[in-house]
């Protein structure tokens, strides 16, 4: 190809990479550009849709706090008649009540004092045409529901002796209570409140609906103790004023706001529907899977969002997802911002189509591809052009260049005494000057090849010496890989990058390539607390500046998922400026010495016969367990368990036989147990029993029962079949003693009570064992000064071989 053809193909190429450039380059922008305009359209939307949202927020609010008040008022009103009529009394007479759980409807018959106001019983009649005291008033005066209620127990389980709310049968909702749990296991908050003291003010579930209330605590004459409650209220879906306006929101042409329940019997409900979605069956959000799965979603976000401290911000989440379009079946792109209103315990879905707003996008879309298109014309001439302008230049180049390629064919056959001569002023005339330079050079550079020489000669005797070097250490590399010890070498930073690490990490499976090319970070190494705490000893050695060197024991996990012990040695490394850059040392396995350890603590807390917890492991978790019980004000129960006439098998079986005897009594006794409670030998054949946790002491002597029927099944010793039964004392906190010295004492007084009573059986502590000389004079005689220390029953052996 000729010179001519090359310098018109160079500026050509020139030309159509340069114009390619600037059309690759406003494509990509047009490209950006739409993907901004698609981003600042769905900020639009998201930012109508969050507009929307709040603003339903702000008008429930609003209504809220009208009715939040005029409640109070109502509630004040409802306290001065019934207090006016004569206040609310109890008798001694009881009546019994059928009392019905509004939630589960489940019914118990509980005993109660007669409730009178002005000293008239309020009565069990549930027709609604009969005149009842006070509610009645307050309904008539005021328009709302009222209710008295009476206190059925400890958990504040409040039944409704006076009210004007109906069941489902028309009749008043006399009997019905509100359990202090929810049916999803929950503390009721209306109970909850009303057992500290305080009115509750929300949404709430009554008896067959949601309704807007307001609880007030009642109290007797002393103030301290709560007796019943007073209540008023109104349906929630009465709000016909809120309700409407929110149905008449539209956001975009075809989008709408509607009102889900996020909690109870109204979870997932549609409260409030558009206009345009009227004819639906009220109530129901979604029928179909995946309009739940939405619903779904929609309730989770809810249930995270918390109101933002005092900055009175309303918290908006955003759901993205898509719904067929129930007119004409079609799918749409639909944006919802999701807000809760907890005090009614709504849900706000603010909607909104994407397509209402296509007329923009395609606006943007149509000016975009004009500009692309012109964009494309202007390249295209802009090649045609370079074209024909670089056809008429090359003349000027070429004709030059083939007057300077006869004498560089000269110069090539070695005759350097010639030189280009060309008069011009431009590059080519350039050229021609710095080629007669290279010659004169080239001149110069054949007198000097001999010190090039000597130069070439000392370079060679470096390198010999670089590569002894290198011997060198190779040898020492060889030495540390063979160590037990792994070296290492650190660059600090925030990835721990290991520039360095000997070959002997094999013994924890991985390769040092591994660590070097990064393909195993050290996160994979160390776990992330030891790396925690190795950055703090660093910096603590950093800090102390003595010394520039520490130690510590941390774990390394192997590549076979493994956790193992080491020791690291290290050592810091400093630049010039005495800046701490890297990190070096050795790791020593010290795994066995670790397990080691394990196992001398395993023999000092747990005994070597049975594995169950020894004295020292029980007495630490008996404080606890009191310490616990004390915090949480529940019980905790203590067993003392012998195993009647032991004594008998080891003398007529042996100890070994003894030995198997207990092991699989304490497997059997493990069995009747919670993971929490705790069952360990104090010696000999005496056990002992920890039960934290408990409602009652029924629950001590359920598990003492469990305990004397696993026990009853005779053990199997060679050929024989021998029974073992045990007897059992009980104590509880705090009902039988505060301190621990005294529990323990109580519940050995109590298990002697068991065999005294005839073995085989347990014995719950009371006073009286205490008060009886049979008992305390014997038994306390001889241990009162050691109620732990291990005994052993003299009595002859019991049971059938």
């Amino acid at each position: 190809m000729k010179i001519r053809t090359k310098v018109i193909g160079m500026g050509l190429m020139l030309v159509v990479v340069t114009a390619l450039s600037i059309v690759g380059i406003a494509i990509d922008q047009v490209h950006i550009l739409d993907v901004a305009i698609h981003g600042e359209l769905e900020r639009f939307i998201r930012s109508e849709t969050q507009k929307v949202a709040e603003n339903v927020y702000l008008m429930c609010r609003s209504v809220q706090q009208q009715q939040d008040e005029e409640l109070e008022r109502n509630l004040q009103v409802a306290a001065r008649l019934l207090r006016d009529g004569g206040g609310l009394s109890f008798s001694r007479e009881e009546v019994l009540w059928q009392a019905v759980n509004q939630f589960d409807h489940s019914r118990k018959a509980v005993r109660l004092p007669m409730v009178s106001v002005g000293g008239s019983w309020l009565g069990m009649d549930s027709d609604p045409h009969r005149r009842m005291p006070v509610v009645d008033t307050v309904q008539n005066l005021l328009g709302v529901t009222c209710t008295l209620f009476q206190r059925i127990n400890e958990q504040g389980d409040m039944l409704r002796v006076a009210t004007t709310i109906l069941d489902n049968d028309g009749r008043r909702a006399l009997g019905s209570y509100i359990p202090h749990r929810n049916p999803d296991g929950r503390f009721n908050p209306v109970i909850d409140a009303l057992l500290r003291g305080q009115p509750y003010t929300g949404s709430s579930f009554v008896v067959n609906d949601w309704y807007v209330t307001r609880y007030e605590p009642l109290f007797d004459p002393t103030g301290k103790k709560l007796v019943g409650a007073l209540f008023v209220g109104y349906l929630q879906k009465s709000l016909a004023g809120l309700r409407s306006a929110i149905q008449d929101i539209s956001v975009g042409r075809t989008g709408y706001v509607s009102i889900l329940g996020s909690q109870g019997g109204q979870r997932g409900k549609l409260l409030i529907a558009p206009r345009k979605e009227q004819s639906q069956e009220p109530g129901i959000a979604a029928t179909d899977r995946q309009s739940l799965l939405i619903t779904q979603r929609l309730l989770q976000k809810a249930s995270r969002m918390v109101r933002g401290g005092g900055s009175g911000k309303i918290p908006v989440t955003f759901e993205h997802f898509v719904e067929r379009d129930t007119g004409n079946g079609k799918f749409r792109d639909k944006l919802v911002a999701v807000t809760y209103f907890e005090p009614w315990d709504w849900v706000i879905v603010a909607g909104a189509y994407k397509d209402d707003y296509g007329d923009i996008q395609k606006g943007f879309d149509a000016s975009l591809s004009r500009a692309t298109f012109l964009i494309f014309l202007v390249a295209l001439g802009i090649v045609l052009f370079s074209l024909l302008a670089g056809f008429y230049l090359s003349r000027g180049i070429v004709r030059p260049l083939e007057k300077a390629i006869l004498l560089f064919d000269c110069i090539g056959k070695g005759r350097l005494d010639h030189h280009l001569k060309l008069d011009r002023k431009d590059e080519i005339g350039q050229l021609a000057k710095a080629f007669n330079r290279m010659i004169d050079n080239l001149r110069e550079v054949t007198a000097s090849r001999n010190e090039l020489n000597r130069e070439i000669i000392e370079r060679s005797r470096v390198e010999m010496e670089l590569r002894a070097t290198s011997a060198q250490r190779r040898e020492l590399e060889t030495i540390v890989n063979h160590s037990p010890a792994m070296a290492l070498l650190w660059r600090l930073g925030e990835t721990w990058t290991l520039e360095f690490v000997s070959d002997n990490i094999s013994q924890f499976g991985y390769k040092a390539q591994d660590f070097v090319s990064r393909a195993v970070p050290m996160t994979d190494l160390v776990p992330a607390d030891d790396l925690d705490r190795l950055a703090a000893g660093l910096d603590a050695c950093i800090k102390q500046g003595q010394e520039d060197r520490f130690s510590m024991e941390c774990r390394v996990i192997k590549h076979s998922g493994e956790i193992c012990w080491v020791d690291a040695r290290l050592w810091l490394r400093r630049d010039e400026n005495g800046t701490v850059t890297h990190l070096q040392g050795v790791l020593l396995d010290v795994s066995d010495r670790k397990k080691v350890e394990e196992q001398v603590r395993m023999l000092a807390f747990y005994d070597a016969l049975t594995g169950l917890p020894n004295r020292a492991l029980f007495i630490n978790r008996l404080e606890q367990s009191l310490a616990q019980a004390t915090r949480d004000g529940r019980l905790l129960a203590l067993m003392y368990l012998d195993l009647d006439h032991f004594k008998a098998i080891n003398d007529t079986f042996g100890h070994a036989a003894g030995d198997t005897v207990l092991q699989s009594s304490a497997q059997r006794i493990n069995s009747c147990l919670r993971r929490n409670d705790t069952v360990a030998r104090l010696g000999g054949d005496e056990l002992v029993v920890l039960l934290p946790g408990l409602d009652g002491p029924e629950q001590a002597e359920t598990v003492a029962q469990k305990i004397i029927k696993v026990m009853s099944a005779p053990f199997q010793l060679e050929s024989f079949q021998v029974s073992v039964t045990p007897s059992i004392g009980i104590v509880l906190f705090p009902e039988h003693g505060n301190v621990m010295g005294e529990l323990l004492k109580r519940a050995d007084i109590a298990l002697y009570a068991a065999k005294e009573g005839g073995r085989n059986r347990y014995a719950l502590f009371c006073p009286e064992m205490e008060q009886s000389s049979k008992i305390v004079g014997v038994r306390l005689h001889g241990r009162a000064a050691r109620p732990l220390e291990p005994t052993q029953s003299n009595g002859p052996a019991e049971g059938n071989v």
